[in-house]
């Protein structure tokens, strides 16, 4: 299901053309062979001190970012290699490893100096929401979404053995400082934390609760565990008999995270009511309140020497997406840590300027939700709720105009079918006073396409029919507009009649999923669906094939031209960003992706930008193209 919704947006704008710095800043930290920089720190996880509090650790989506503590300076980058949004992490008690959750279910074990991957937990099960360190450092433990934790020997990375731990997914897994007893929680479903012998992989006890724990907590002391829950309480439990001790009330939303100070003494709790409370371990009494964070707090991390405290708001839907550094003793805020807004669409603007922009939405087929900029740069417009578009000032984000359906059956009809129907591409028009949009009821493979006037903000329909409409693009004299569908198809419209032109079948397999024209508009490039594994050029007037780009690419997300026509780049599915003649000739592959959503090249035809699902743009540079070629 594709489902549009309204965004909270913000624009930067990134010149490619700017001077290197003298020093190395976060852009620079683990690039991938041939890029100039990265853009943006990914989706926000959870936050860690190491073993020996020297260094703050943060996942995101495009790995593990470490931060000075005290001054909250960017130190380095851990990479990740798969894109994950499982974002749970732990420090062998050395500190030289990292082993890091996966929603693929293979989580991946880090070498902290070397930076390198040195194993991987095999794939069983699925997604791994949890992991854990023994304390001696022997043992590695996962919690499943199946419901399963696992033990792996922590130098071999071979599967141990098996805990058949909960009904459903496990949210949290945690060691007893002594190393004796594993704590596993689980979810919606459970709603219970069990008790295991670590050596022998026996149930011990059973802490019985009324709705999900999303975090365990040992004290130092190893006597007491601490659980965060749904309930909006934290509750307290004798970690030898199991008996409820008390609960710790105060918060107005889901706690989402418990931890002790170093010493034992206190208890700081995290919630989705943006705050995070200080609580007295001897009385229960609530001792202070941190406030700062605009949106739900997701991790909290206490410093070893207990002088810091460290919390995280983050998360795809997330409007904060802050990291803050808390003085412990005070309560005032230190340092925070920003960067870490998803960058989810690229293009440039008129003055050569690269336009990233940043956003918060669910989650859409392929790539995220459809947008394209005006020939001025100054409105992107997006594919809105309730079968809108929304137009966006490019530079501040502000919601400039909605254009919404003028017919009121079609309107009402689109209500009711919701589900079924979605906008699966957009582009504007070259003189900016039109907006081409795609898509259709995919379920039925029905496709439509609509022409909106900037202006006076009216609807045509040029089309509706067979083949879910998957790409838009208009050509560059702005008389023709063209679009892709899920059977194969381009048809070409007149822009200003609205008539039909022609049919291309391109042969593609799974339909045509991006589209673009030559700058000159002779050309008009295509990549395939699942499968398919080409790009094909096609004569714009006369719809033949003329060439067709074969190279190993899987499925092509997105295509651009360079300004001068000579050059091709395509992103794709399995992270690869392409360069090409437009001949047809290969010239280079950039890899460093997981899932490429949009390519874009500079002015000068110097600069590539590719945007990733993983929330980050990367700049390439294009390799010259060698004389007499």
């Amino acid at each position: 299901m594709k489902t549009s919704f309204f965004l909270i947006f913000t624009a930067i704008i990134v010149s490619v053309c700017c001077s290197p710095s003298t020093a190395q800043d976060h852009t620079q930290f683990s690039l991938p062979e041939g890029a100039k920089a990265r853009l943006g720190k990914g989706t926000l996880g959870e936050v860690q001190f190491s073993p020996d509090g020297n260094w703050l650790a943060v996942s995101s989506s495009v790995g593990i970012w470490f931060y000075d503590p005290k001054t909250g300076k960017e130190l380095d980058l851990l990479p990740q290699t798969d894109c994950a949004s499982a974002f749970a992490f732990a420090y062998a008690p050395d500190g030289s490893k990292i082993v890091r959750a996966s929603d693929d279910s293979k989580s991946q074990v880090l070498d902290v100096p070397t930076k390198k991957r040195i194993g991987i937990l095999a794939k069983y099960g699925r997604r791994i929401n949890a992991v854990a360190y023994s304390p001696d450092g022997s043992t590695i433990m996962s919690g499943n979404s199946d419901g399963a934790v696992r033990a792996w020997d922590a130098e071999t990375y071979q599967r141990r053995g098996t805990l058949k731990a909960h009904t459903g997914a496990v949210n949290a897994v945690v060691y007893s400082p002594d190393g004796t007893i594993i704590a596993t929680a689980g979810d919606w479903k459970d709603k219970n934390v069990q008790l295991w012998d670590a050596d022998t992989g026996k149930h011990r006890v059973t802490l019985k609760h009324k709705d999900q724990v999303y975090a365990i907590a040992y004290a130092p002391d190893g006597n007491t565990i601490a659980t965060a829950n749904a309930d909006k309480t934290v509750w307290l439990w004798d970690a030898d008999t199991g008996i409820h001790k008390t609960m710790l009330k105060g918060h107005t939303d889901r706690v989402t995270s418990v931890i002790y100070s170093p010493d034992g003494n206190t208890i700081i709790s995290a919630s989705r009511d943006k705050t995070i409370r200080l609580w007295d371990v001897n009385t229960g009494i609530h001792k202070a309140t941190l406030k700062g964070h605009t949106d739900r707090v997701t991790s909290v991390a206490y410093s070893p020497d207990g002088n810091i405290i460290a919390t995280a708001s983050g998360g795809r839907y997330n409007d904060d997406n802050t990291v803050r550094l808390w003085d412990a003793n005070t309560g005032e805020t230190k340092v925070i840590l920003t960067g870490y807004n998803r960058i989810n669409s690229v293009t440039h603007a008129p003055d050569g300027d690269i336009i990233v922009s940043e956003g918060t939405w669910l989650p859409v087929p392929v790539s995220a939700e459809p947008r394209h900029i005006s020939p001025d740069g100054r409105t992107i417009a997006i594919a809105g709720s309730l079968h809108t578009v929304q137009l966006l000032d490019a530079r501040t984000g502000k919601r400039k105009a909605t254009l919404k359906h003028t017919n009121y059956i079609d309107w009402i009809y689109m209500m009711i079918t919701d589900r079924e129907y979605g906008i699966e591409a957009i582009a504007f028009s070259p003189d900016g006073n039109t907006i081409v949009t795609g898509g259709g009821y995919y379920t039925n493979d029905e496709g439509t396409v609509s022409l909106w006037h900037t202006r006076t903000r009216k609807r045509k329909i040029i089309y509706k029919g067979p083949g879910y409409v998957s790409s838009v693009a208009f050509s560059p004299d702005g008389r023709t507009i063209a679009a892709g569908d899920w059977d194969s198809k381009i048809r070409l419209w007149n822009a200003v009649t609205g008539k039909e032109l022609q049919t291309i079948r391109t042969r593609h397999k799974g339909g045509v999923l991006s589209l673009m024209y030559s700058p000159n508009g002779n050309t008009i490039a295509t990549g395939g669906g699942y499968g398919d594994n080409t790009v094909r050029l096609f004569d714009a007037d006369t719809g033949k094939l003329k060439t067709t780009l074969k190279r190993p690419i899987e499925d092509v997300n997105c295509i651009a031209y360079s300004p001068d026509g000579n050059t091709i780049v395509t992103g794709t599915r399995n992270g690869n960003v392409q360069v090409w003649e437009a001949t047809g000739q290969h010239k280079t592959t950039f890899t460093g992706h997981t899932v490429v959503t949009s390519v874009v090249c500079s002015h000068d035809g110097k600069t590539i930008a590719s945007g990733n699902k993983d929330g980050t743009v990367i700049l390439w540079k294009i390799p010259p193209t060698p004389m007499g070629e």
